[in-house]
């Protein structure tokens, strides 16, 4: 099998030649920076370091990267076009008007500053939203994305950078105002979310419109939950964002409508599985090990013939604590309990500046390695 097939057949709920691997695909299955840098110089290569996100300190990972660790995927991104306005030499302001600070020794940027917080329902509605068409640059998108679909090597993901509606809401309104909006004024809550959605699926149209018949899995991220549990209600999420992210899934598989829905969300999200896979979810990402109830073999026997399961290697734990044996064990003991079909090995998101290049090299070697019972 190339790299594509092995992927598909996984994603197909059959057998690969062995487990698939991802690296770099989307903004969650990614690298910082530092642990990006000192990857590059372990593996001797030489390049100037791309960032997908600022804020974030997240990367493009470089083909030479990929080549080295035999990557199986390949991500589909825009350039993202950084609209800020500089505060002072640690702070800007984005398009949103959301404004950061990076923290003295800081290694990503903070939210410091919410622009909807304390806003009327009144106020809100006449929010002025950034332009979904500067958020990106598409030049030159379609003509690299053909130019691998058409070679057929490796699965294609596409990832417009930033897709989330639920999460970016608390991002303009400030998390405990947001979160307090769903429950004392549902009105104020889904005005907001409804012109989240909006500007979203716009972005996401203008990229997939590009892509889209090229690309054989789209990603949304979006966080449900904490270490704990999910962060809301179940009916909350049922009544007020599960009608949204219903009717996002649905015209993104219109306007990409070969590819399976790779769905990002952190922790304890257990509680909310079944509602994703009724709204149309393919994958589970990035399955986070650490968390309250996010046992990986019971999640396989639960949920396993409906929804394959990209992640799950621990980073929390085992890859900025662990030895390169610690590392090898946690990769069989996922590969068993998720594997072998329906399932692309990674790191639970993006991976840390605490984690050694040597540990990145052992996760992707010891996947390889493991033989796969037919």
């Amino acid at each position: 099998m190339n790299s594509r097939e092995r992927v598909m057949c996984s994603l197909n709920k059959k057998v690969p030649d062995r487990i698939p691997i991802d690296l770099g695909t989307t903004n969650c299955t990614t690298l910082t920076k530092k642990a990006y840098e000192n990857l590059k110089k372990f593996l001797g290569i030489e390049k100037e370091t791309r960032f997908m996100m600022e804020n974030f300190q997240i990367v493009f990972v470089d083909e030479e990267v990929l080549q080295i660790l035999n990557i199986d995927t390949r991500g589909i991104h825009p350039q993202p076009v950084f609209q800020k306005e500089i505060i002072d030499d640690t702070s800007y302001r984005n398009e949103f008007g959301i404004t950061f600070r990076m923290p003295q020794e800081g290694l990503y940027y903070d939210m410091v500053q919410h622009p909807l917080a304390g806003k009327s329902l009144e106020e809100i509605k006449e929010y002025p939203w950034p332009n979904p068409e500067k958020s990106m640059d598409l030049k030159g998108l379609r003509e690299n994305a053909k130019k691998l679909h058409d070679k057929g090597e490796f699965c294609l993901v596409g990832d417009m950078i930033d897709t989330g509606i639920f999460e970016p809401c608390w991002y303009i309104r400030g998390f405990e105002n947001y979160l307090m909006d769903l429950v004392i004024d549902p009105d104020l809550a889904t005005t907001l979310l409804e012109g989240m959605y909006h500007y979203q699926l716009q972005r996401y149209s203008l990229f997939l419109q590009e892509v889209g018949e090229y690309l054989d899995v789209i990603f949304v991220g979006d966080d449900l939950a904490t270490a704990e549990n999910v962060i809301m209600n179940p009916q909350t999420y049922r009544n007020l964002i599960k009608p949204y992210h219903k009717e996002y899934f649905k015209n993104l598989k219109k306007l990409a409508p070969k590819a399976k829905l790779l769905y990002h969300s952190c922790g304890s999200i257990l509680n909310f599985i079944p509602d994703l896979i009724e709204i149309g979810v393919d994958i589970l990402n990035p399955v986070q090990v650490s968390a309250q109830g996010m046992d990986t073999k019971v999640l396989k026997d639960k949920f396993g013939k409906e929804l394959s399961f990209w992640g799950a290697i621990d980073t929390t734990h085992v890859l900025p604590n662990g030895t390169t044996e610690d590392v090898k064990k946690e990769v069989q003991k996922r590969v068993q309990d998720l594997g072998p079909e329906g399932y692309i090995l990674a790191a639970v998101h993006d991976i840390q500046p605490d984690v050694s290049p040597e540990n990145i090299v052992t996760m992707y070697t010891e996947a390889k390695k493991i033989p796969i019972s037919k």
